[in-house]
């Protein structure tokens, strides 16, 4: 519990420490429903400068308890910094970079991503490539390319939006043998529900599709499943 505790509290006293004032905080459940376990994150963001932005962000698994520490493995801190460059009413694109910092291994994943919007609707491409260190390994690196989309509808006082996400990544991609062999690539599909007709904060819901990216033996036979995550969480706007 006590590194659930300081991951979770750190962006929280970190948006307090910020001369900056928080633009948004934003707190999240997720389970994933073959592996049955729970996660935990928060993330604040702030603005500062003309058109740059900083986010934190705290991530805690929890195993197959809620609130539990026993998926500590994947307890994790990270610092974005992205600049918003407007090129009309309609286009802008963001510059950005992230630094992530897990138990045992570091991420580093800079990107370019462009966004059009126009009335209720808008739509957004990202790139983004990431370099991961693994202590653990000797300190070997692996390369991911992401490519991400996103297309989203305000419709009365909901905002509908589906994020599908190609990932390329040798060895770390979904389970496909029977011998737990890992693909090069995988796809992921999220759909999230978000209510705004509150002046302050938003609900929301995401349901996701992982691909194969569950694996267990049964009966002796190792199986290779599509695993499904349902998060919740709400967005303070400030």
């Amino acid at each position: 519990m006590k590194t659930l505790k300081l991951t979770l509290a750190a962006t929280l006293v970190a948006a307090v420490a910020l001369p900056a004032s928080a633009t948004y905080v934003d707190v999240r459940g997720a389970y994933k429903t073959e592996a049955k376990t729970y996660e935990t994150r928060v993330r604040a963001g702030f603005d500062f400068a003309e058109d740059w932005q900083i986010h934190l962000e705290g991530t805690q698994a929890q195993g197959d308890k809620l609130f539990s520490n026993s998926g500590k493995n994947v307890a994790a801190f990270e610092t974005e910094l992205n600049y918003n460059w407007a090129i009309n009413d309609n286009v802008t694109l963001t510059p950005g970079f992230v630094y992530w910092n897990g138990s045992d291994h570091t991420e580093y994943r800079p990107y370019l991503k462009a966004t059009y919007a126009t009335g209720n609707f808008y739509t957004a491409a990202r790139y983004r490539y990431q370099a991961a260190t693994n202590s653990v390994s000797g300190g070997t690196t692996n390369d991911t390319n992401q490519v991400d989309a996103w297309i989203g509808y305000n419709v009365s006082d909901f905002n509908l939006e589906y994020n599908p996400a190609y990932i390329n990544q040798k060895d770390g991609g979904a389970y496909t043998g029977n011998n737990g062999d890992k693909a090069d690539t995988k796809w992921e599909h999220t759909f999230q529900v978000k209510y705004t007709g509150f002046e302050s904060w938003a609900p929301y819901i995401d349901y996701q599709i992982l691909d194969k990216t569950y694996g267990a033996l049964n009966n002796g036979v190792f199986e290779s499943k599509t695993e499904n995550r349902i998060r919740a969480g709400v967005t303070f706007n400030f």
